[in-house]
């Protein structure tokens, strides 16, 4: 059993405090050959992609979606006031009729509708927290890129991997946390951001008949997504399924979830816990998935595709089969740094700022944040 993860000094180490003459700019491309790749898994960059991957896993295991934002920070409130926004530009620009399978024209005008959005809302939260707001255009920049591609009208994991960046931004401008009650970011937080984040792609996506990225069709893991498979096998990870297997002596006698008799047995646990095998169940997948990631992104591929789910969705077939949540997301974790943080056609895209996500080697992490030593341009 591994020990768990000291967050704070953890997100301290990778997210050092923000020094007074820290030097925003505007994320540029880096990767450019095979060497920028190798370069970049040595990067404060990507230090700080994996930390927010631990981080979120850690803080929303055990955790449900919340159905509201009541309760929830301030901060995260905000940011998702930004999102829900973007989804209602959608119903302001509707697509352009007409014969097309992929990439209806009107997308391009939704996104530069969504990019003033953007800098409007993003500008204005900065400056009600009282941060600089030359680090408006830095942070800015990964949630425009975090909506698509305009000039392939396509989406796909390098798109949601700059989300994931966005929300590493807020988080180390202290944007989320509440620095009056000094309550910090919760899994509740978390969730509640990228599910509305989630939701605003989906209806782009439909809306706009986008392409997925790269084309991975059914050899891939989803034809757009792979971090609401972290998100919500990390949810699921642990809870009372542990007790079954392993310590028959230990099981609890009373379950604070009901169980539901009505289901299959082998897609549901003892506890009324949904099992990885529970994809191949739409009622399973109707009851849980409004407040697990997971079973929200495999009701969003019933809803896009037809025939059978071994046909158009073989990889999350064959992880079906996995008896163990933990087992499905450390898994999952190490297919996200092979097939999207080690791909070059899928990080080439990502842009390199001044401050949050800096290309500079680790070690040299606090001059990296000054954006100063440490630069190792090509």
């Amino acid at each position: 059993m591994t020990e768990p993860i000291d967050l704070a000094s953890y997100r301290k180490a990778v997210f050092p405090h923000l020094p007074p003459d820290a030097r925003f700019s505007a994320p540029e491309k880096r990767i450019h050959i095979s060497e920028d790749l190798r370069f970049f898994h040595s990067t404060t960059a990507y230090a700080r992609i994996q930390f927010l991957l631990n981080y979120v896993s850690e803080l929303v295991s055990k955790v449900d979606a919340p159905g509201s934002a009541d309760g929830l920070l301030p901060g995260v409130q905000s940011v998702a006031a930004v999102l829900d926004r973007l989804a209602g530009v959608v119903d302001e620009v509707p697509p352009v009729s007409g014969p097309r399978r992929f990439g209806n024209p009107a997308y391009k005008t939704w996104y530069h509708r969504a990019e003033t959005e953007i800098l409007t809302m993003v500008g204005e939260i900065i400056e009600a927290r009282s941060v600089t707001l030359d680090a408006k255009d830095e942070l800015a920049a990964y949630l425009i890129a975090a909506l698509g591609s305009v000039q392939r009208l396509d989406f796909g994991t390098g798109h949601e991997l700059s989300f994931l960046a966005f929300f590493g931004g807020c988080l180390f401008l202290g944007l989320l946390d509440d620095e009056k009650s000094g309550t910090s970011v919760s899994g509740e937080d978390i969730l509640w951001i990228f599910s509305r984040y989630f939701k605003m792609v989906r209806k782009v996506i439909t809306t706009y008949s986008l392409e997925p990225a790269g084309s991975h069709g059914v050899w891939g893991l989803d034809d757009h997504f792979h971090l609401p498979y972290i998100l919500g096998s990390a949810q699921l990870r642990g809870v009372e399924e542990k007790f079954e297997g392993e310590n028959a002596a230990a099981k609890p006698k009373v379950s604070s979830r009901p169980s539901r008799p009505s289901k299959a047995p082998s897609m549901m646990s003892v506890y009324g816990m949904p099992r990885p095998s529970a994809v191949m169940s739409m009622e399973i997948i109707n009851d849980f998935k409004e407040k697990n990631m997971y079973f929200g992104a495999i009701a969003f591929i019933y809803q896009v595709k037809k025939g059978p789910f071994f046909e158009h969705s073989p990889v999350l077939y064959d992880i079906s089969g996995v008896q163990y949540w933990v087992k499905v997301h450390s898994g999952l974790l190490k297919m996200y740094n092979a097939e999207v943080l080690g791909k070059f056609p899928v990080v080439q895209h990502f842009g390199f700022g001044g401050v949050l996500y800096p290309w500079a080697e680790f070690a040299a992490a606090g001059a990296a944040a000054a954006g100063g030593t440490g630069d190792k341009s090509r």
